[in-house]
């Protein structure tokens, strides 16, 4: 062997070994992060979305609405948010309890709608906060209805019901800068349903980015409910316009976008679209308009919906 050589061949074999650990930690590190859900997670037209459903259709007029919902293709729709009248009533009712169970059985997430009120807190017209339905004002009193509200839900419907969809969320912390009071109380909310109810979902809608507070006040956040005008860059007013979060969950479907007012097939497709570019778990598009955009299912584009957020 030439001199030399074979400290050459060495120093080749060191670098080869070299290079072959490196690249075995690039590979731990992807299949890690995609496993977790976090950096490997698709992003963009990609996403693989679910459909998340605000179903407040009376279950006796609209039962042709609830029967395409739940007839659904298998793995399409994730949440059915059952709203029987601005919560869970007073009673249960067998029309409610038919189609709650049917939307479970077809593997979507049931969450009963409870009202939160903004907790209380003051707001345009009201100073003094709204008041809860047996005319208390303030977080303590909300919090008693809304408790109230979680355990009528699972008392009226039992194991078809999955969670809880908190509706008109705050969008701030607190009352003041420094406090954090809304998004803990949330949170404490949170626990409180999984406490009782073991697997249950928690949703959260402020319509609107929240800051990143929010981050644990709920297993999903709805950081948009408008129109598709103020979806798609639009806005009837600019206070409207869809507005991004300023920090990012690592999970895209710790986020849902609801959009209604897409009137034609083309701005679902748009607005789908604008949903996966945003990395938007769940989503839902409807040409219903107010003042109740989900009174019945968007049979207009049903099924190319489906298509669209879970492909085949």
């Amino acid at each position: 062997m030439p001199r030399g050589q074979g400290r050459r061949i060495r120093l080749l074999a060191i670098v080869g070994s070299a290079l072959l650990a490196l690249l075995a930690v690039v590979l731990v590190i992807v299949v890690t992060t995609s496993t977790n859900g976090a950096p490997g997670r698709p992003n963009g037209q990609d996403l693989r979305q679910r459909l998340a459903v605000p179903a407040y259709m009376s279950p006796t007029q609209e039962a042709g609405s609830w029967a395409q919902l739940t007839g659904s293709r298998p793995g399409t729709v994730g949440i059915v948010v059952a709203n029987v009248d601005s919560g869970p009533g007073s009673l249960p009712e067998p029309a409610w309890a038919s189609v709650i169970h049917k939307a479970h059985a077809a593997g979507s997430k049931v969450l009963g709608y409870v009202d939160t009120g903004y907790l209380g807190r003051p707001i345009p017209g009201h100073p003094d906060g709204l008041p809860t339905r047996s005319g208390g004002t303030g977080l303590g009193a909300w919090t008693t209805q809304i408790e109230a509200d979680v355990n009528a839900w699972y008392r009226f419907y039992g194991a078809d019901v999955g969670g809880v969809f908190f509706d008109q969320g705050t969008d701030v912390c607190g009352p003041t800068p420094s406090s954090d009071l809304y998004a803990d109380e949330y949170e404490s909310l949170t626990r409180y349903v999984k406490e009782a109810h073991s697997g249950a979902l928690t949703a959260l809608s402020p319509g609107t980015a929240v800051p990143q507070c929010y981050r644990n006040s709920a297993d999903v956040l709805v950081t948009f409910e408008g129109s598709y005008g103020d979806y798609s860059g639009n806005p009837a007013t600019p206070s409207d316009a869809y507005r991004p979060l300023d920090w990012a969950p690592a999970d895209p479907d710790r986020i849902w976008n609801i959009v209604y007012g897409a009137a034609t097939q083309e701005e679902m497709d748009s607005a789908v679209a604008l949903s996966k570019s945003r990395n938007v778990g769940y989503i839902y598009v409807t040409n219903g308009a107010q003042a109740n955009p989900y009174g019945s299912i968007p049979s207009l584009y049903w099924t190319g919906e489906q298509e669209q957020t879970f492909p085949r």
